[in-house]
Order: C-alpha cells, then structure tokens, then sequence
C-alpha cells in the first residue's frame, strides 16, 4: 500500500516537525468536474470558517470528495495567518507552488469516516491512483458534458492522458455549441473530417476564436475573453456524412436557436 504520507515526503521534505491537517469537500448534489468549474468559490469557502478549525496549522492538503469514500487532492496551502472578522476567522492561504501540479490527479481512499471533513494528517491515507498531468475527469457521453475554456485547452493539450475523450470526439462529425457565459448569446458551428469534433476544437483552444469573425470581435476587446466561453455538443453526425449535409444541420440548428438574429452567427 502507498500512503498519502509517504508519497508526499518523497515529494518534498515540508511537512517535517510541522503541523498538517487533511481537508475534504463534499456536495453529494454536485459532481467532481462541477465542483472545479467553481474553484474560486470553493476556495473562498475554504478560506472562511465560523470557527477556528485551523488553528495553529502550518498546511492544509485539501481535497474534493467523488464516489464513495474516493477524495481527488484540491490543492496544498500554507496557512500564513488569521483574521477574525464578522464573526468568522479568514484565513491567509497561499497554495504550495512546487506541489501545484499534484491537483486534480492524486486520489486517495478518505476512509470509513466520510463525516469528518478535517483530520490530522497522522490519519493514514492510501493513494488509490494517481492521474497523469492534464487529465479532466472521466469521460461519459458525447451529449452529457460541457467544457469551460481552460478545461478545453487542458483537454485538447493533454491527449494521451484522457485517451477516451480524444477517442470519442475524433471519431465523429457533429454540431456544437459555443455559450457565452457573459452574455447568453450562443455560437453554432460544425466540425467534419479530420479528426472530426476534436479537430476543430483544437483551433478553439489555440486562440480562443478558431477563426470566427464574430468570436475574433469579442476577443480583439479583450484578449482573456475566451474564458467565458463554454463548449457542447447539440448532435452527432456519423463520420461518413458529406460536409454539404452537415451544413444542413448546422444550418436547421441556428434557425431553432435564433443564433443568427440573437447571437454570434453572422450566417
């Protein structure tokens, strides 16, 4: 058996003669990819307790609880201080940089005690896997996901560490969406030939706009603007289909949804 201890000090030599505790997060109603999509506010949470539960600490290893007793690790953090205000302690928490890429890939077996969501970290924990770089989460079905910008980009740069989402999206046509977040307003397109959908979510995550007139507009005023995108798939098409009755269906599509008089389709 690995520990979560033992893999950690091979790692690095901080934990040594410190005080750690192990924190897990968990929302049954919400998935672990749901749960990243609002890491800001997850460490916000993180950040403000009604009670002083990290006193004296020096780190906290934090983690996301998926099925069963699973945990994904969230982050590590160094506790530089305390403030209470408003009858809440804010905690000064600065993640460790030389553990950074350790997120989202080290899962480990929490235990039999799933209540308790911080422990000391003499608790031992056995690593049940650990992710290669890059990985987005487990994939399901073509119409049952959808992308936020940074994670397209970490899809699309890491191939081989999630081997069934390039598997399932290079082997098909289809009609995708592109929701701008910001504004409601939607971008239809369609992706057929090499690589099929894949392929032409690569350009997307290249420079954000792939070559659309309307997207290059959005981002010419502001460079990051990308990040309020979000990426679907409305329908998909088998491989031997003809660019011309792709389109058609790109086409029928931007007349249900109005994308063209209300969105970002300029034809």
């Amino acid at each position: 058996m690995i520990t979560l201890q033992s893999f950690l000090n091979s790692q690095t030599d901080i934990f040594q003669n410190v005080k750690v505790k192990l924190v897990r997060h968990k929302d049954a109603r919400v998935e672990y990819r749901d749960m990243l999509k609002n890491r800001d506010t997850l460490l916000i949470y993180q950040r403000e307790q009604p009670t002083h539960v990290f006193k004296d600490c020096d780190y906290i290893i934090s983690f996301i609880g998926n099925e069963r007793n699973r945990s994904t690790l969230f982050g590590i953090y160094k506790v530089n201080g305390v403030e209470e205000m408003d009858g809440l302690f804010h905690y000064d928490l600065k993640q460790v940089p030389e553990l950074k890429h350790l997120n989202d890939r080290v899962v480990i077996d929490w235990g039999k005690a799933g209540r308790s969501w911080h422990q000391n970290y003499n608790n031992i924990k056995e690593i049940v896997q650990v992710l290669e770089e890059g990985y987005i989460g487990n994939f399901t079905d073509l119409l049952d996901f959808t992308l936020e910008y940074d994670e397209l980009q970490r899809l699309i740069q890491n191939p081989d560490a999630n081997r069934d989402w390039y598997h399932n999206l290079s082997s098909v046509n289809g009609i995708y969406l592109i929701l701008d977040q910001n504004t409601g307003m939607q971008y239809i397109g369609s992706a057929s030939g090499n690589k099929g959908i894949w392929g032409r979510w690569e350009s997307y995550a290249k420079n954000g706009h792939g070559g659309n007139i309307e997207l290059k507009a959005l981002l010419s005023t502001d460079p990051n603007y990308a990040q309020n995108f979000r990426y679907s798939i409305l329908q998909t098409l088998p491989s031997n289909y003809t660019l011309k009755q792709v389109i058609t269906y790109e086409n029928l599509y931007k007349d249900k949804l109005g994308s063209r008089v209300h969105g970002l389709n300029g034809n």
